[in-house]
């Protein structure tokens, strides 16, 4: 895929000094649909980071010249957000009754498969004491398949570099790889998921299936069963519950990164259930990231530093910490035009609604050749610990983009800083709900 890619990208640029900027820009819009065809058609029905390498490409714009071949582009990768095709039924209980061994006649009942993700696949199931659970099974062969994909990856990069915005590329491909085979590890999860579990007990918006720990081991994961709407389906809701679960998604996922810097790093449709009482219930904790007290100080400095309109400072925080590795390209006014593009809407006062087209913006400006801030950020580093974060609020930004959300985000910020009281009514439940559990 890769190979090919390269091929029609070099006779693309062989040809252009002959062609109109029209022509070009035709041109390769072509070769990136045949690249999201090729995707598509290469790991649709694979599991592993493989999957999950080419829903993430769906979120660049891979330098496409006009929006029609950009939702063009979107549209054909749409596929792989789709269930993933489910595993032989007799392979996966061959995985179960192995791994549970004389445990496994603790559930009596099992159903589906109700979800099929990338590395293992979901069944509802009865226990004996007559609880109703998720039992999600790892594939047969899954850790040789993402060894195999990690690989790939770093092929495909040398590819896609140069869409990417970062002087450290490779390093970041080496973190990513790091935190998707963390992802294989269900004795980590389950900790994981408890964690979050105790955490959040109670809780006015948050609900963390619990694990039943005696039945989960290296290649099964039983928890509690929750059921209620899927993402597309809290989407068609009324604008008063999107706005509510938009506001709770973003608490989830951004709120506690900077408040707490452990959080779970992947937001995505299918790993959350919308209640009847619209409380949120959060699954896959696979990917759960720990930022180091130092690499907490600076997110929080820095987006503080936004919040309260200390712009210079912002700079010289990001500048002292590593990021900036070449200031002539990204001065500080520079900078500030790069953030407020990306994150713009988290700092801005008021009630700002998420659209499609803010989501779209955002990312563009982040990762996009045609985002404007390419040239300068480009040449910069990301440094590995806050990579996940910033893939953290472009990703949940999608997310409230798809719900048309609205809400007063820096103020909500500010509130999970501690630079200002509760924003919302549901900021007011949070803060006696944490006074009362002094969390």
């Amino acid at each position: 895929m890769a190979a090919k890619h390269a091929a029609r990208v070099a006779a693309t640029t062989a040809t252009a000094p002959f062609k109109s900027a029209e022509d070009t820009d035709s041109a390769r819009d072509r070769n990136v649909l045949k690249l999201a065809d090729d995707v598509v058609s290469v790991v649709g029905g694979m599991r592993g980071a493989a999957h999950k390498l080419g829903q993430a490409l769906a979120v660049l714009d891979l330098g496409i010249a006009t929006r029609a071949t950009r939702e063009e582009f979107q549209s054909r990768l749409e596929p792989l957000f789709a269930a993933t095709p489910p595993w032989n039924d007799a392979a996966m209980m061959r995985v179960l009754d192995r791994s549970l061994g004389a445990r496994r006649g603790d559930i009596v009942e099992l159903r589906g498969p109700i979800a099929a993700a990338s590395i293992g696949q979901v069944y509802r199931g009865t226990l004996r004491d007559g609880r109703t659970v998720a039992v999600k099974v790892k594939y047969p062969n899954v850790d040789m398949m993402v060894r195999a994909d990690m690989k790939n990856l770093k092929m495909l990069t040398r590819v896609l570099t140069k869409y990417v915005p970062a002087a450290n590329m490779h390093q970041l491909i080496e973190e990513v790889a790091r935190q998707i085979t963390r992802e294989l590890d269900f004795v980590a999860e389950c900790a994981n998921q408890t964690m979050f579990a105790d955490r959040y007990a109670g809780h006015p918006a948050f609900r963390i299936p619990r694990p039943i720990p005696e039945l989960c081991t290296d290649v099964v994961l039983v928890s509690e069963f929750v059921d209620g709407l899927s993402f597309d389906e809290a989407c068609r809701l009324d604008r008063d519950d999107r706005d509510l679960i938009g506001e709770t998604v973003y608490r989830f996922y951004c709120g506690e990164m900077h408040r707490t810097g452990t959080f779970s790093g992947d937001p995505h449709p299918g790993n959350m259930i919308i209640l009847p009482d619209r409380t949120v219930a959060f699954l896959d904790f696979g990917m759960t990231i720990s930022l180091t007290p130092d690499e907490l100080a600076i997110e929080q400095q820095v987006l503080g530093s936004l919040l309260i309109g200390e712009r210079e400072q912002a700079y010289e925080l990001v500048r002292r910490a590593g990021f900036i590795a070449d200031p002539e390209a990204l001065d500080a006014e520079r900078f500030i035009e790069f953030a407020m593009a990306a994150v713009g809407w988290q700092i801005d006062d008021g009630e700002i609604t998420i659209t499609d087209g803010t989501a779209r913006r955002a990312a563009m400006a982040a990762v996009s050749p045609h985002g404007g801030f390419i040239g300068s950020i480009g040449r910069q580093t990301l440094i590995e610990g806050h990579s996940l974060g910033r893939r953290n609020d472009l990703a949940t930004c999608s997310l409230l983009g798809r719900l048309q959300a609205t809400a007063p985000w820096s103020q909500i910020s500010r509130e999970n800083l501690g630079i200002a009281g509760p924003a919302t009514p549901l900021g007011h439940e949070i803060a006696r709900w944490m006074s009362e559990g002094a969390r």
